[in-house]
């Protein structure tokens, strides 16, 4: 066992040892025999009809005050121009004048709350739910499509400085800030990290950051190879298949009142995997890589995905290739430079993240030992 695995099993030990015996430490049998039977796609309804009956009874399309008891939300906070460019920030009773932020970057076409069916709704205000129940400010940020290769990297900067100005007002700790994509929100954060020059003036801006399930952003000349084209897609179009949902590109799910192109509205163009990128030539994936600015982060790294994710194959292991990759090549930079390595037993694509704040605590619970552990 490497160090960094050796570092998240005692971290995982330590939680188990001293959590209260209901907690689930473990994806539930049921839900984990539904996850396998799933498969290895991507199915955020069939995926929410699973963990949605051990969130809170109420979501976001409740009419309760306060929605969800002892947490303020702000809704729809901007940070830029464009509609979507807006964050929701959590924050509760616990933690003191200056916690731990947390932000969350879903992955997707980039909704903060899924919208393909109603019981999906419930996803994200989980994580920031989750954030203020462990004592830090939970901020969930909007995604819109950018069609520049660096256009999302520059939202994140966007977003990552208008947090800083602002989250005193909500109690937290401007230098003590904690990322985390998701999927397809790992290519701008990705390439955030890469881009010093994107960075403000405390630099990258976070203490540590959590590439979750990630779609694969240019880390050139490391090369790792993907799912065909087709293989890509059938993990999408799969979805509601298993329990009779809607599918890819369903909008069940969006918010009463709300317009195309606005948070938690219909989408204005289809739903599914992003627009594959033109190929490059291999100047300039070097020039556009992340992986010096990575190979040099004084912030800590945690690489993370399901045991029943997308693009891995069983027969050679438990890690989506792109993760063993950067994970290898970044522990050769040195110890301080090693990424800590999540592999959730029983967890699929989506289950990684629809489990946070729920009993079952086989992810969140070596998650929050990890950011408790960052300097």
């Amino acid at each position: 066992m490497n160090a960094s695995k050796m570092r998240w099993a005692m971290a995982a030990l330590m939680i188990g040892a001293s959590s209260a015996a209901s907690v689930q430490a473990e994806v539930p049998a049921q839900i984990e025999a539904e996850l396998t039977r799933m498969g290895r796609i991507v199915d955020p309804a069939c995926t929410a009809k699973l963990y949605r009956p051990l969130m809170p009874a109420n979501d976001i399309n409740s009419g309760a005050e306060p929605l969800y008891p002892g947490v303020a939300i702000a809704r729809d906070v901007s940070f830029g121009p464009d509609a979507k460019d807006v964050v929701d920030i959590f924050s509760g009773g616990r933690g003191g004048d200056a916690r731990t932020v947390l932000i969350y970057v879903p992955g997707g076409s980039g909704e903060k709350i899924e919208i393909q069916d109603k019981e999906a709704n419930a996803f994200y205000d989980n994580i920031g739910r989750w954030a203020t129940k462990n004592g830090m400010v939970g901020v969930i940020m909007q995604r819109h499509f950018s069609p520049g290769w660096e256009d999302g990297a520059k939202d994140i900067a966007r977003m990552i400085q208008f947090v800083q100005s602002n989250i005193g007002k909500y109690h937290g700790n401007a230098d003590r800030i904690v990322i985390w994509a998701h999927s397809a929100g790992n290519v701008p954060l990705g390439t955030y990290v890469g881009r010093p020059e994107l960075w403000g003036p405390k630099g990258v801006g976070v203490k540590g950051i959590i590439f979750m399930s990630p779609a694969a952003f240019d880390v050139a000349p490391l090369s790792v190879e993907m799912p065909a084209p087709q293989e890509f897609l059938k993990m999408f179009m799969l979805a509601g298949k298993t329990c009779s949902a809607g599918g890819p590109a369903a909008t069940d799910g969006a918010l009463p009142g709300k317009a195309a192109g606005q948070p938690g509205g219909p989408s204005k163009g289809p739903m599914g995997p992003p627009p594959a990128a033109p190929p490059q030539d291999a100047a300039t994936q070097l020039a556009r890589s992340s992986l010096p600015a990575l190979q040099a982060s004084t912030a800590k790294i945690m690489l993370a995905n399901g045991e029943l994710d997308i693009g891995i194959d069983p027969a050679h292991g438990e890690v989506q290739p792109f993760v063993q990759a950067l994970h290898d090549e970044l522990c050769k930079s040195g110890s301080a430079h090693c990424p800590t390595l999540l592999i959730a037993k029983g967890h699929s694509h989506m289950s990684i993240v629809f489990s946070i704040d729920t009993p079952d605590t086989s992810v969140s619970a070596p998650i929050l030992a990890w950011i408790k552990q960052l300097e």
